[in-house]
């Protein structure tokens, strides 16, 4: 009976250019798309920061950084208009943050 090796016996007919191009192709795989937000969404999150804003709550964005959606939780203490930034005071730090990256917001609930 044959033994089949699967995909050993084909990399020694590969050039280097074509592994390199398949493995960039298997990282893009991996990638979360990056969502255009429509005038409703981007009006929600508009008024999720002003309320965080207003009454000092923390507030929880969903940031695209990297072709990954993460997650960033603070307090919102000005905007930088002219440069298009907000100011998050997290734990550590004040960031400033994109208003391009900002994909989502929500209030955080003390109780959670």
């Amino acid at each position: 009976m044959l033994h089949d090796r699967g995909n050993i016996k084909w990399t020694s007919l590969m050039l280097p250019e074509h592994l390199v191009q398949l493995k960039e192709w298997k990282k893009e795989q991996y990638h979360d798309k990056k969502s255009d937000l429509t005038e409703w969404e981007l009006e929600e999150i508009e008024q999720t920061i002003q309320r965080a804003f207003k009454l000092q709550k923390i507030v929880k964005l969903t940031l695209w950084d990297h072709n990954k959606l993460q997650d960033q939780c603070g307090l919102i203490t000005g905007t930088d208009v002219y440069k298009k930034q907000l100011l998050l005071e997290t734990d550590l730090s004040i960031k400033r943050i994109s208003f391009d990256l900002i994909q989502k917001a929500s209030l955080v609930d003390e109780d959670d």
